[in-house]
């Protein structure tokens, strides 16, 4: 295991997860006092991270971990956290964290194993309650998610929304400021006692003159939806449930196809992005050239808890002298991982070959491109991710105490312009490597006796509402029985979609189960274009039916939709679930309600144009294969994603079937597919929040 982390740690690599969201009804389940008690612990030891725990039925753990050898797993990896803890050189309570940082991302994963080979529920309790008062902030905010993620005796814990628990990384300068002045000079602020609302009006960065700052060349009219807190939250997510660091057998991600799972995650972001540009009248991004001056800088406007602002880059940025020699690094890597796609082959280390040329091998392509744990030799094939990202930063993997910017944060990283610009870039290989695959054949696009008639759809409609989001974790807690009367909202206009329907009527002469795919494009003008637009198709959905022989009609709401989840429920209002259901007034459900792991559903359609945005929707109907599953691959589809039990995807066909491989227009237009022509409109009148 040492040589795996050492390994990674010089590595690294960031992977992505799949959005996963039942459509299926599935029978209610309550959540019973054991579990509402870990709830409720979670929700406690989150509140105010930079102050020491106020709750006093915690503080006899904070000051020593649990030293019994038998109450953990593998004491050795345990061993290890102990010895390395007392050595005082982990990262200190206050200091700034980043993963992409080697000292820090080997700390992380010690302490991970410290928590995560608990052998129980009290043991990994007590231990996270001295954790949470004498590790970094950060690290602990992170590691606390892994294990929650990962721990089977945690499925179904609902933890607050990352941007409940710290502001910080999605909301600008200003807002904070605001939150902590009005704090000082308005006692009551913070508390419904006093009659009113507590809001502080968080604007996007766009909204200020357009001036040295934050001149971004026009991305600044993306701002709303590059700086939106569901979609920054999701790309967070995306990352914990597959960490780089993290695989093989013991945690069973590579079970869910992570290698592929990761690039088509990362293309189906891009896709979205690119579809927000369009509705905006822009260009479609281009792959990041290595070239400097870079003319794309980036200044965030957000600032670390402690008032330093995150690291920015200067237009027509200029790397040092010594990173030179990094970026040939990143060139020689991209150079052998062409070669190897153009020979269409890996040679293992005992002498085998990985054929590239069969389709099921993305898996492997995507582990090797990516270097995670899952993948092989990282060290031939390079960190191309992880130095790109430090190279746009200014800053050294290595280095002993870092500056991170915006790139170097998951929960950030989707604000950065530039960040599109660069994974255009290596999407440019996952392309590259599927332009040798072989187009799909006739058969295996068309489904016999399987016709689409027509698809008809209510008036897609956008405008932008007002979202609260809890950021009372800014101010501190007055006191423990005080909690259900404090709260301090941030007010923000987010974009929305009025809820639609759409209804298929498709004719068959098959009887059985089948599987439809819709995606959602931009219009072009000739058929033919299709294989330069195909990349910007955004799946929205993808779910299982019932087919009759005759005509069969489906009706779905874009509330059902696989991928996407809804907002969040706010932090006290949770919390507040928590406890009357600990109390036994209320019950407390347990579902995916609160699901983490999906797109936003506020942002399934882009902006679209006042006048009516002209797009396509794509559907494929294909026949359902069922797949048999080792024993212990279950899970509970009521409230957990699924991630690493090999059953998120409904079939096994690639990731973005059949937009995935080069088109043969000679085969391509079945009568399972079928395109339909829509406008997306947009009001600019903005619409309140009901409640308010």
């Amino acid at each position: 295991m040492k040589l795996i982390i050492l390994a990674v740690a010089i590595s690294l690599a960031v992977l992505a997860s799949g959005s996963y969201v039942p459509s299926t009804k599935y029978e209610a389940k309550y959540a019973d006092k054991d579990f509402l008690f870990k709830q409720k612990f979670f929700f406690e030891v989150l509140r105010n991270i930079h102050l020491p725990l106020k709750y006093e039925e915690y503080l006899p753990y904070a000051k020593s971990w649990v030293s019994d050898e038998s109450k953990y797993n593998d004491f050795t990896q345990v061993a290890e956290f102990f010895d390395w803890y007392k050595t005082g050189a982990f990262l200190e309570k206050g200091e700034i964290f980043t993963i992409y940082n080697e000292l820090y991302l080997r700390q992380t994963y010690a302490l991970f194993t410290f928590l995560y080979n608990s052998a129980d529920w009290d043991t990994y309790y007590k231990n996270l309650i001295w954790a949470r008062d004498n590790i970094n902030e950060g690290m602990f905010i992170y590691v606390l998610h892994l294990t929650v993620m990962h721990r089977s005796d945690l499925q179904g814990i609902v933890l607050p929304a990352i941007y409940e628990i710290y502001p910080y990384y999605f909301f600008n300068t200003d807002v904070i400021r605001s939150v902590s002045y009005k704090k000082l000079y308005d006692p009551k602020f913070g508390f419904y006692g006093n009659g009113k609302y507590n809001v502080v009006y968080a604007n996007y960065t766009a909204s200020y003159p357009v001036d040295y700052y934050n001149n971004f060349f026009t991305e600044e009219y993306l701002n709303y939806y590059t700086e939106d807190i569901g979609l920054n939250s999701y790309y967070y997510y995306f990352m914990m449930d597959y960490p780089y660091f993290l695989g093989g057998d013991k945690f069973g991600l590579m079970k869910d196809r992570r290698g592929e799972l990761y690039w088509y995650m990362h293309q189906m972001l891009l896709a979205r992005y690119n579809l927000e540009r369009m509705s905006n009248y822009m260009g479609t991004v281009k792959p990041l050239v290595w070239r400097f001056p870079l003319k794309t800088g980036y200044f965030s406007l957000l600032s670390y808890w402690n008032g330093v602002p995150f690291k920015s880059r200067d237009y027509n940025y200029m790397i040092n002298d010594e990173f030179y020699y990094k970026l040939d690094w990143i060139n020689s890597w991209e150079m052998k991982i062409r070669k190897i796609i153009e020979d269409g082959y890996y040679i293992m280390e005992d002498g085998s070959r990985i054929n590239l040329r069969l389709p099921e091998s993305i898996d492997f392509f995507g582990n090797l491109l990516n270097s995670n744990v899952d993948g092989v030799d990282a060290s031939y094939m390079g960190y191309i991710e992880v130095f790109s990202r430090l190279l746009l930063s200014g800053n050294d993997y290595n280095a002993y105490k870092v500056w991170p910017s915006a790139l170097m944060q998951f929960e950030t990283s989707l604000r950065d312009p530039v960040f599109y610009q660069l994974y255009e870039r290596f999407m440019d290989l996952y392309y590259y490597f599927k332009r040798f695959l072989p187009s799909y054949t006739y058969d295996e696009l068309n489904f016999n006796g399987v016709i689409i008639k027509d698809v008809t759809f209510d008036k897609l409609m956008t405008y932008f509402d007002y979202f609260d989001s809890d950021v009372s974790n800014l101010l501190p807690m007055p006191s423990t029985d005080k909690y259900f009367d404090f709260a301090v909202f941030a007010r923000q206009r987010r974009l929305n979609h009025k809820p639609f329907s759409y209804t298929m009527n498709v004719m068959s002469e098959y009887t059985g189960k089948a599987i439809i795919r819709m995606f959602l494009g931009p219009k072009f003008d000739s058929f033919f274009d299709l294989q330069y637009y195909k990349k910007y198709f955004f799946e929205l959905d993808q779910y299982m039916v019932d087919f009759t022989a005759g005509k069969n009609t489906f009706m779905r709401s874009s509330r059902d939709f696989y991928w996407s989840v809804k907002d969040r429920t706010m932090y006290t209002d949770l919390y507040k679930k928590i406890m009357l259901g600990f109390n036994g007034q209320e019950k407390f459900a347990l579902d995916m309600s609160e699901a983490h792991c999906g797109f936003p559903d506020r942002l399934i359609l882009p902006k679209g144009w006042t006048s009516g945005m002209p797009m396509q929707f794509y559907f494929i109907i294909t026949p359902y294969t069922a797949k048999t599953y080792e024993q212990g691959y279950y899970y509970d589809k009521t409230f957990s994603c699924g991630v690493g039990s090999g059953m998120r995807f409904y079939d096994s066909l690639p990731l973005g079937y059949p937009f995935d491989r080069v088109i043969n227009f000679n085969y391509f237009y079945t009568k399972n597919m079928y395109f339909k022509d829509v406008f997306i409109f947009h009001s600019d009148e903005f619409k309140m929040n009901q409640t308010y």
